[in-house]
């Protein structure tokens, strides 16, 4: 699965390169997005509905630059953050008039187009060198990789493709995921809604720094919202401007989520 990722990704990379040097020549790059995530006020039970007071207050993010493009245009959704004292929280709310997936379990949400997904990049120490990427389709797929991106003078960086290592067989120690379609999964014959993604992410299958159980208040992460709807135009939809041909190579571009209270 992660390999026909890859290879979909440096495809896609040929063929929008020569609109993202115009973009870059033709517009002010647009600035990083940044929100303070607020601390949960009430428990949050994971079951894609989004009906808690702390969902109901957290900022609503657009999904609205076109990826690598550096112009925004109609948002293919929102995107919402919380935390508590053990979990990030992040939520999707989708805009999608044909809902398409494939793959319903742990490493197998189908990335290729007409499928839908939406995509989470984090990065918890602000460095380029290591990050995750997640992803949640709408049967509730769920894909989860560990990648190392390397120092240019470092020897590992010699030895990998593309400046990159997926480290594919790492899996997320725990997690929990839960979708809500609003409308008919896999029916191109009527007209769909969209659809919703709650995910709770345990701050210790993140990695943290020894001894350290939770974000600090003022810390802030590097984080990346995307929306892929495989059946758009504009199939890759992002939160924060990255103006990189790859996610993975546009770290610095992400978003700031500063954890607050």
């Amino acid at each position: 699965m992660k390999t026909a990722y890859l290879l979909a990704t440096v495809a896609l990379g040929v063929s929008v390169l020569p609109a993202c040097l115009m973009a870059a020549e033709n517009a002010e790059k647009l600035p990083p997005a940044k929100v303070a995530a607020r601390k949960a006020v009430d428990k949050i039970t994971v079951d894609g509905k989004l009906d808690e007071k702390s969902w109901q207050q957290a900022e609503r993010l657009p999904i609205d630059v076109i990826h690598a493009q550096n112009t925004r245009t109609e948002a293919a959704g929102t995107g919402r953050m919380t935390w508590d004292d053990e979990n990030f929280y992040i939520s999707f709310d989708v805009l999608d008039s044909d809902v398409q997936g494939r793959g319903d379990s742990r490493d197998k949400a189908d990335i290729v187009p007409p499928q839908d997904v939406i995509e989470v990049f984090i990065d918890i120490d602000n460095d380029p060198e290591h990050f995750f990427e997640l992803h949640v389709n709408p049967l509730n797929g769920f894909n989860d990789v560990f990648i190392v991106r390397p120092r240019k003078d470092s020897p590992l960086f010699r030895r990998v493709n593309y400046g990159l290592m997926f480290i594919n067989g790492w899996d997320m120690a725990s997690y929990s995921t839960a979708v809500q379609v609003n409308g008919t999964l896999n029916n191109a014959g009527d007209k769909d809604k969209g659809w919703t993604v709650e995910m709770q992410l345990p701050f210790a299958s993140l990695m943290l720094p020894l001894g350290q159980k939770q974000p600090r208040i003022g810390e802030a992460w590097r984080v990346q919202l995307v929306v892929q709807n495989g059946g758009a135009k504009d199939r890759y939809m992002e939160w924060s401007p990255s103006q990189e041909t790859w996610f993975h190579h546009g770290i610095d571009t992400w978003g700031r989520v500063e954890f607050g209270e």
